[in-house]
């Protein structure tokens, strides 16, 4: 997941609120996320509204939209759980503004027109705040796949709610935020579905191989290292010291100077111990069975 900065305006709509009411904070609307969803070229869009999310789709998966913004949802309440966001405590001010884009060239365009920025190879999710509204966007991890563009945001969704945590001006790594993302679909879609066994299962057997901290999040293997990230980030999260996971985010406010801290650095200020938590999590995955 990639985080967009927060200075992009709309124009007509930020303005337009601040003049009206200085007081009050802006939110995504319907009517903002039309505007954006203009600016794509996509064709007819529908939009639904739940109770957390303004979700943004193709007309053509307008029968799921219903069903995917309350996926959204769960994942949401499982990441605002564990973060430590409560009802009178929320991430931000109104709801989610999500576009789920089924099309890789969807994608492209909305980074390009409304985030202003060039897209990585690998970019399929960003987050970040628009004059204040926070707002996600999803691709597909393949070229056309509405599957796999729905299922990225289920994940994006935790990602989003712990970088809000962390704040704007803390640099979380992406292993940290797609880790918990993923976690976070783990813990929503629970233990008996068949996806969530197949990944533990493949982690019990690569984690054996794991001797270094340092081998988590700098993995190359493309199918392994993202379940092995997801697992640390479940065992922090999630595990028998989730009380430290408020810590271990601060961990990576930078220094006096500027300069970004290391993991590991965040390990050991919020006392997991980046010497110590290989074997705590090997531990616990024996335990977790």
């Amino acid at each position: 997941m990639r985080f967009f900065s927060t200075f992009i305006i709309v124009a007509g709509f930020s303005s337009l609120v601040i003049a009206q009411d200085p007081v009050k904070k802006p939110e995504a609307t319907k009517e903002l996320a039309t505007s954006l969803w203009q600016k794509l070229n996509a064709g007819p869009n529908s939009i639904f509204e739940s109770n957390k999310v303004i979700l943004v789709v193709p007309k053509t998966a307008e029968a799921k939209a219903k069903e995917i913004a309350s996926n959204l949802e769960k994942h949401y309440d499982t990441a605002a759980k564990s973060v430590g966001y409560k009802e009178d405590n929320a991430p931000w001010n109104g709801k989610l503004l999500v576009f789920v884009l089924p099309e890789r060239e969807q994608f492209i365009a909305f980074v390009r027109r409304v985030e202003k920025r060039s897209p990585a190879t690998d970019d399929h999710g960003s987050f970040g705040y628009l004059d204040g509204v926070p707002l996600m966007a999803v691709g597909p991890t393949k070229s056309k796949d509405f599957t796999s563009a729905e299922s990225q945001a289920y994940k994006e969704t935790g990602g989003a709610l712990l970088r809000s945590k962390a704040g704007e001006k803390t640099p979380l790594p992406d292993w940290v935020v797609d880790g918990f993302g993923r976690a976070v679909q783990w813990r929503t879609l629970g233990s008996n579905n068949r996806m969530v066994q197949n990944d533990r299962r493949k982690v019990q057997i690569i984690a054996r191989k794991v001797s270094s901290v340092n081998e988590i999040w700098s993995g190359s293997d493309a199918e392994s290292a993202p379940l092995l990230q997801a697992s640390v980030m479940e065992f922090i999260a999630f595990g028998p010291q989730s009380s430290k996971l408020p810590e271990f985010l601060k961990g990576f406010v930078p220094d006096e100077n500027g300069d970004s801290k290391s993991a590991e650095q965040a390990l050991d200020s919020s006392g997991f111990s980046a010497k110590n938590i290989v074997g705590a999590w090997k531990l616990w995955l024996i335990n977790s069975k």
